[in-house]
């Protein structure tokens, strides 16, 4: 974790990086608000769902706005928006075929549990060593809130996936925990690459 500490520090002691930051994890919580409404888009979602998916969707908002507030009102950009979009693609697709062997089965829930399950996992790692790194008192409260949220639906999540899980003989997230840390440490690099060009 020192790495990212690292990078985040040197994000958060420039405001047109952290901008660029904050309107990059916009981005990816826009890709799982939209892979939500397409997993259920021929049906209409239980309450949970749709709960899940106002608060993705909140947080791309959130977090662009932040993003806007940072830059001074200027469209900040991104930080590495292709590899952002390469992580979470990869992930979705490599998760999907994976649980779709496990079960022999293709199931657009069972592919929303694990990949929702396991990018959360992230979001729980990165958000909150980010709130303590950040310099700006009002992307701390937004990040407090945004962790609260997705704890809440971790919770549920990860316990409705690891029922699948345990049916097929998988006793945890262990295994695909591997593949989204391979993934994410390609992004984490490319965004240290980035920003330590800038900085240095």
């Amino acid at each position: 974790m020192k790495e990212i500490k690292d990078i985040l520090e040197k994000i958060a002691s420039r405001a047109e990086l952290e901008a660029r930051w904050l309107n990059t994890l916009s981005l990816l919580e826009y890709i799982g608000a939209r892979k939500i409404g397409k997993t259920f888009s021929k049906a209409h979602p239980s309450l949970e769902v749709l709960e899940h998916h106002a608060d993705e969707t909140r947080h791309a908002y959130a977090f662009k706005r932040l993003s806007t507030i940072v830059s001074g009102g200027a469209d900040a950009g991104y930080l590495c928006s292709d590899e952002a979009v390469d992580y979470f693609q990869t992930l979705d697709q490599t998760l999907t075929e994976w649980i779709s062997r496990l079960t022999s089965k293709i199931d657009s829930y069972q592919n929303y549990l694990l990949v929702t399950a396991v990018i959360e996992r992230r979001a729980m790692k990165l958000y909150p060593i980010y709130r303590k790194i950040t310099r700006n008192g009002f992307v701390r409260d937004e990040l407090k809130q945004v962790v609260e949220e997705e704890s809440s639906h971790r919770r549920t999540i990860e316990e409705e996936c690891l029922k699948i899980l345990n049916r097929n003989d998988v006793p945890d997230f262990e295994e695909c925990d591997k593949v989204e840390e391979g993934l994410f440490a390609k992004f984490q690099s490319a965004v240290s690459s980035a920003i330590f060009r800038e900085v240095a």
